[in-house]
């Protein structure tokens, strides 16, 4: 396994999934091998985005490397597209790395993985669809509320809404998901009506921005589970005010 990158100051974001209750599926072989051609086209797909290539790890579990974190966002998205039959719960963690950075998302540790390691054991005790760690403490709550209600109502697609919603984001036309489905446009308009696509493609849209922010503003902000030094957590606009209102030593 390559390395690419020593060690550095550079934040990125780690994805972790698995697949709920996957020993209760009838074909857990057919599942593991049915993610694993996903993951590989997400690799080929999102590889701009990507710091290290998406590797399936402990049974159903996966997990991936981000630059940017909207691009967690998008890998989530094209998950659930190809594996409507499976319930996936996600957690994403924003941060730096304490080791080397590797072609493929194994070996390596630090904050990034740390959070999102926290992020998931919070998903599992909360049943979440996706949760967030590392944006700070008010931008995961905000963050984390929004997927929440996005996952709620995903949770009440049916089947057929599901693949619309999926045919939807590829083509983006309805003609062209009801020519694709050979149904009739009014079909299509109702079933995206009927899973609030709108509505869930918005608030998307929303968390992207959020993301975007905040990475920008400090890329590296502190988890509130994190034990750094108040100083370490200090916003850059108080680190400022720090500077400009600390008592300055006079010259003798």
């Amino acid at each position: 396994m390559s390395i690419l990158a020593s060690k550095g100051e550079s934040t990125y974001l780690a994805l972790i999934g698995d697949v709920r209750r996957s020993r209760e599926h009838t074909d857990r072989r057919g599942l593991q091998r049915q993610l694993e051609r996903s993951l590989e086209r997400i690799n080929t797909s999102l590889a701009p985005a990507l710091a290290s290539r998406f590797i399936l790890t402990l049974g159903d579990e996966f997990q991936g490397l981000f630059l940017d974190p909207q691009a967690g966002l998008s890998a989530i998205l094209a998950l659930e597209a190809e594996l409507r039959s499976s319930r996936l719960r996600y957690a994403l963690g924003w941060g730096s790395l304490s080791t080397p950075l590797r072609e493929v998302a194994i070996g390596m540790d630090g904050p990034c993985f740390h959070r999102a390691r926290e992020a998931m054991t919070i998903a599992k005790q909360r049943d979440r669809w996706v949760t967030v760690a590392g944006f700070g403490e008010e931008t995961d709550r905000i963050v984390n509320a929004i997927l929440g209600l996005i996952g709620a109502v995903r949770a009440t697609w049916t089947p057929i809404q599901a693949e619309t919603a999926a045919m939807m984001r590829d083509r983006k036309v309805q003609t062209e998901v009801a020519a694709a489905r050979g149904v009739a446009l009014p079909t299509v308009h109702k079933a995206l009506r009927g899973a609030l696509y709108g509505s869930v493609t918005e608030a998307e849209e929303a968390v992207r921005c959020i993301l975007r922010a905040a990475a920008h503003e400090m890329p590296e902000r502190s988890s509130p589970h994190d034990r750094s030094s108040p100083a370490a957590r200090r916003s850059p606009r108080a680190a400022s005010m720090a500077q400009r209102t600390s008592p300055r030593k006079r010259k003798p």
